[in-house]
């Protein structure tokens, strides 16, 4: 046994000192790097466990902020499911207060007043029930049919129960009167007509204009609230064009001013006064003096008087940027601004102006351009 002397096992190959000092620089450095390592791996735990100003580690803020995505991905799943499990018990409570707030005007159909009795009837206790398939409320559908010869529109609505009106919403028919051999024609089952919805409309405002109740119009098209939109066709039933679109319609928006003989047609001609080439703006219809001259359509009076070659003249504006002039008048019957039906007299033929004899200068023009009269008007001759 030593004591005061420490003895360590040297390696065989150290045999002088600076062996051995070169030995123990080399085992400062291990056990420097050694301890150098042990202190990092202490401050990286120190650092994972640290705490930030929240109190929370950051392993816990991970796991929080999991917790939450997940909590919100349930909570937005469970609303979107309950929206749509109550989206048709909010559209039927939707109709139904708008059922109850809609106007119910008086029908004048009697077999749909039946069926609404009858129903009432069928629900009251102690009354015994009786059939009422002979008073349902007629579905409304669209007959195909396949147009023959010699067939007019004016028969085909009659022989199915229907109105020329009907047909031509139902078709969109620009020139009624001549129907072509082997078109196919939608005809409706019940008179009425299709109506296109427009900016700003409501079933209110259409069933007020065509004076139809809210409740037929949506029972008809088998409406579930009074939501419509622009764009969207509707059937009115017992609803009638007004006399400008059914003459559209029907290829006769213009009818003849006068009885007399065509003496002179729109376009091209020899002056009478100067023998010279010059444009002739209308039509001639020549006849006694006196003749009644007639509005071609309803319109409101935008000129009397003397209007230059044309001596007295009448002229009348209409609806989709028509103008009618009637010249060489011999009397005027009407005051600027005044109102006029189709067919109402306006005046008499006469010889005033630039004229050779007593006639009537016929002229249509359309947002200031001329259109050919012979093409809007059916000649009395």
């Amino acid at each position: 046994m030593h004591t005061g002397n420490v003895f360590i096992d040297l390696p065989r190959d150290i045999k002088s000192k600076s062996d051995l000092r070169s030995y123990n620089k080399n085992r400062d450095r291990k056990r420097i790097l050694i301890e150098n390592q042990q202190v990092i791996k202490k401050e990286i735990g120190r650092n994972s466990l640290k705490k930030n100003k929240h109190g929370f580690s950051s392993t816990k803020i991970e796991n929080e902020q999991k917790r939450y995505f997940i909590r919100s991905i349930v909570y937005l799943s469970i609303f979107v499911i309950s929206f749509l499990l109550m989206l048709p018990f909010l559209v039927s409570i939707r109709s139904s207060l708008w059922e109850k707030k809609a106007p119910v005007q008086i029908e004048n159909d009697i077999l749909y007043n039946q069926f609404l009795i009858n129903g009432l009837n069928t629900n009251i206790v102690g009354v015994k029930k009786r059939k009422v398939d002979n008073y349902n409320l007629p579905q409304f559908r669209l007959i195909k049919y396949k147009v023959k010869r010699g067939d007019s529109l004016f028969e085909i609505a009659q022989k199915f129960n229907t109105t020329i009106d009907a047909i031509i919403t139902a078709n969109k028919l620009k020139n009624a009167y001549y129907l072509q051999i082997n078109r196919v024609l939608y005809i409706p089952n019940m008179p009425g007509i299709f109506y296109t919805i427009r900016r700003g409309d409501n079933l209110s405002k259409i069933a007020s204009k065509y004076h139809v109740s809210i409740n037929r119009i949506a029972d008809i098209n088998d409406l579930a609230s009074p939501i419509i939109r622009k764009g969207e066709k509707i059937f009115i039933p017992n609803a009638t064009l007004s006399n400008w679109e059914r003459a559209v319609a029907l290829g006769n928006i213009f009818k003849a001013p006068t009885i007399g003989r065509l003496t002179s047609r729109m376009g091209f001609r020899r002056d009478p006064f100067t023998g010279k080439i010059a444009y002739h703006p209308g039509i001639d219809l020549a006849n006694r003096t006196g003749t009644p001259i007639y509005a071609a359509q309803f319109g409101r009076v935008i000129f009397v008087g003397r209007r230059g070659g044309y001596g007295k003249t009448v002229m009348l504006a209409h609806p989709k940027g028509y103008v009618t002039l009637y010249g060489h008048l011999s009397r005027i019957l009407v005051r600027k601004g005044q109102v006029v039906k189709q067919g109402q007299l306006i005046g008499r033929m006469g010889n005033t102006g630039r004229s050779t004899g007593p006639h009537l200068h016929f002229e249509i023009h359309q947002n200031g351009k001329l259109v050919n009269p012979l093409e809007m008007v059916k000649i009395r001759r």
